[in-house]
C-alpha cells in the first residue's frame, strides 16, 4: 500500500493514543461483595447472586459447589462500582444503582446485557442524595407495596438523614421511611434492606450491631440481632425462598440465619476470589525481587490490610508488610536503592502522611502531609510517585474548598524532609484530578516522564507537567476504560527490570483486578 510523505510524517509523530496498548496479562486478585440478591425465575433460578467487583457471581445455598462467575456488568454511564442490586421477579431482570447517578436505575438481564435505564423521580423533585446503597424488591405477594423497589439513600456522606426510598419499578417514588429516633448505631449508615414476609423489613448497618428489624413505619421491632461475632457486615442482606436470611460480610462471606433469624453457621460460605488480595488500591514494582507489591484490604474495612508480593504471572503471592495498624491507606511506591516501600495514609486529617517501611515490614519513617505541616489544607492525598533523580515524591491531592478544583489540577513535589519543593501545574492537560501517577523513563529519549491516571484517561507528561513536546504533539494519551475495560483505576506501576521491563501494571481497586500492559 502506498503511503504519502505527509502520512509517513504523521505516523512518526503520532502520540501514544493512536498506538496499541497490549495487555500482557490480567487477573482478579481478590473480591468484595457490594450487594446480594436471590433469583426466583430464569436461568439463575434458586441461586443467590452477588455483585463482586464488576462481575456477578452465583451459588446455590443448599449445595457446597463453587461460587461461580456469571458475567461482567458494564454500562457506558457507570463510572464507579455498583452500589445497590436486586432481582425483580415480575420482569426477570436485575436492577442496580450507581452513586454518581443518584437519579437513575440501571437494568440488566441475567447475562449482564443492558436493558436500559429508568429515571428515579423522588417525591421532592429537587432531592439528590449524596450517596446510595442497597436495593431490594418487595414481591407481588406482599400486601404492602407489592412489586415495588426499596433503595437506601444518604442525604450526606457525613452524619445525616438516611432514607429507605420506596418506588415503583418505573422509578417513581411513592413513599419513604426515615426516623430521627433510630438507635445511635444507625448513624454509621444503613447499607441494605430486605423484605421479610409478611410485613417486616430487615436492615443491615455499618456497625458491629449490624442487623435490625422494623415495620414499614420505621419502628424498630428487634435488634441488634446476634451475629455470632461476625464483623465487616453492613453491605448485603436478603431473604431466600425457604424463609432463611443471608447476610454478607467482608469480603464475600455469606452468613446464614434461619427463618426466625437465628444464626446457622454450619451453612455459611467463606469463598475466596483470586489470591484474597481484596480491594488492591496500591501497586509498585520491586526491582530487587522482580515482583509487584500490591497494597490490599485497607480501604473499606479495618481488616487484614497488607502489602503482598505478587508474581508477574499473577498466580501466586507472599505477604510482605502487615498494614493492620494502618487503615485508610492507598498507593504504593518502592525505593530500590534503600529497600523501602512507601504508602499514602489519607485519614484522619491530622495523620495524613507518606508512610515508609523497610522491606522486612518494620516502620522506617513518616513524612507529614497534614494542613499543619504545609500551613494550608491541600485535602486528602490521592496518589503519588517517587522521583529517583531528585529523591523526592510527587503527590496529587484532592483539594479542599474554596480552591478544590484548582488543587486537583496540580501536583506537589515533596522532599524527603517533608518540605513543599515546588508545584507542577497540569491544568493544560484538561484533567479534573489525578487518581494515580507513576514515574518512568521514556525508552527513546531516556528522559523522565510521569504517567497520570485521570479517570479513564492515561496522560503522559514531562516532569514539569507538559503533555506536549516542543513540536506541539502529545507525549502520549489513551483511554484505559476503552483499552482495558477498567472503571476504578487505583494505582499504576512501571516495571523496570526482568523479562517485563518497560511494561506497566495498573490496579483496579473496586474491580479487584491487576492488568499488566505495554505501550507498543
Amino acid at each position: 500500500m502506498k503511503i504519502s510523505r505527509l502520512t509517513l510524517l504523521l505516523l512518526i509523530l503520532l502520540p501514544i493514543d493512536l498506538e496499541a496498548q497490549t495487555v500482557v496479562s490480567r487477573a482478579r486478585t481478590g473480591g468484595y461483595a457490594e450487594d446480594i440478591t436471590y433469583v426466583t425465575t430464569g436461568p439463575l433460578k434458586d441461586r443467590l447472586v452477588m455483585t463482586n467487583g464488576y462481575e456477578l457471581y452465583a451459588t446455590e445455598l443448599g449445595k457446597k459447589g463453587a461460587l461461580a462467575r456469571v458475567c461482567k456488568i458494564d454500562h457506558p454511564e457507570m463510572d464507579q462500582f455498583v452500589n445497590g442490586f436486586t432481582f425483580i421477579q415480575s420482569e426477570g431482570l436485575f436492577v442496580m444503582n450507581n452513586a454518581p447517578h443518584p437519579n437513575k436505575l440501571f437494568f440488566f438481564d441475567q447475562n449482564c446485557a443492558s436493558k436500559g435505564t429508568r429515571t428515579i423521580q423522588y417525591l421532592n423533585s429537587s432531592y439528590r442524595p449524596q450517596h446510595m446503597e442497597g436495593l431490594a424488591y418487595i414481591p407481588p405477594s406482599s400486601s404492602i407495596f407489592p412489586d415495588h423497589l426499596m433503595m437506601i439513600t444518604w442525604d450526606t456522606l457525613a452524619a445525616g438523614p438516611v432514607r429507605i426510598v420506596i418506588a415503583r419499578r418505573d422509578g417513581v417514588q411513592v413513599s419513604e421511611i426515615t426516623r430521627s429516633d433510630w438507635p445511635e448505631q444507625f448513624e454509621f449508615g444503613i447499607g441494605d434492606v430486605s423484605f421479610l414476609a409478611p410485613n417486616r423489613l430487615l436492615v443491615s448497618i455499618y456497625h458491629d450491631d449490624s442487623l435490625w428489624t422494623m415495620d414499614f413505619e420505621g419502628n424498630i421491632l428487634s435488634g441488634p440481632l446476634p451475629t455470632g461475632g461476625a464483623t465487616g457486615m453492613g453491605e448485603g442482606v436478603v431473604q431466600v425462598s425457604d424463609g432463611r436470611v443471608v447476610a454478607s460480610s467482608y469480603p464475600q462471606n455469606l452468613l446464614v440465619f434461619d427463618k426466625s433469624l437465628n444464626r446457622q453457621p454450619q451453612d455459611d460460605r467463606h469463598d475466596i476470589i483470586g489470591l484474597n488480595l481484596n480491594l488492591p488500591h496500591g501497586i509498585a514494582w520491586d526491582s530487587d525481587a522482580n515482583r509487584l507489591l500490591v497494597l490490599h484490604d485497607t480501604v473499606v474495612t479495618l481488616g487484614p490490610g497488607g502489602i503482598s508480593g505478587l508474581a508477574t504471572t499473577l498466580t501466586t503471592s507472599t505477604p510482605v508488610i502487615d498494614l493492620s495498624a494502618f487503615p485508610f491507606t492507598r498507593s504504593t511506591v518502592y525505593l530500590p536503592q534503600e529497600d523501602i516501600v512507601a504508602i499514602l495514609r489519607q485519614a484522619p486529617g491530622n495523620q495524613r502522611a507518606i508512610v515508609l517501611f523497610n522491606i522486612n515490614g518494620t516502620l522506617h519513617s513518616e513524612i507529614s502531609l497534614t494542613p499543619a505541616s504545609f500551613g494550608q489544607n491541600l485535602g486528602q492525598p490521592v496518589g503519588f510517585a517517587y522521583l529517583p533523580g531528585s529523591d523526592e515524591f510527587v503527590v496529587s491531592f484532592n483539594g479542599a474548598p474554596p480552591n478544590q478544583g484548582l488543587e486537583r489540577q496540580r501536583l506537589r513535589v515533596i522532599s524527603r524532609a517533608g518540605a513543599l519543593v515546588r508545584t507542577i501545574d497540569i491544568s493544560a492537560t484538561g484533567t479534573g484530578g489525578v487518581g494515580a501517577l507513576e514515574y518512568f523513563q521514556d525508552p527513546q529519549s531516556a528522559e523522565g516522564r510521569l504517567m497520570l491516571v485521570s479517570g479513564g484517561r492515561v496522560i503522559i507528561t514531562d516532569l514539569n507537567g507538559n503533555s506536549r513536546n516542543g513540536d506541539g504533539f502529545l507525549l502520549g494519551e489513551f483511554n484505559n476504560r476503552v483499552k482495558f475495560g477498567l472503571i476504578t483505576r487505583s494505582d499504576v506501576a512501571a516495571i523496570t527490570s526482568g523479562p517485563l521491563a518497560g511494561a506497566f501494571a495498573i490496579a483496579d481497586g473496586s474491580g479487584g483486578e491487576v492488568v499488566i500492559f505495554r505501550l507498543d
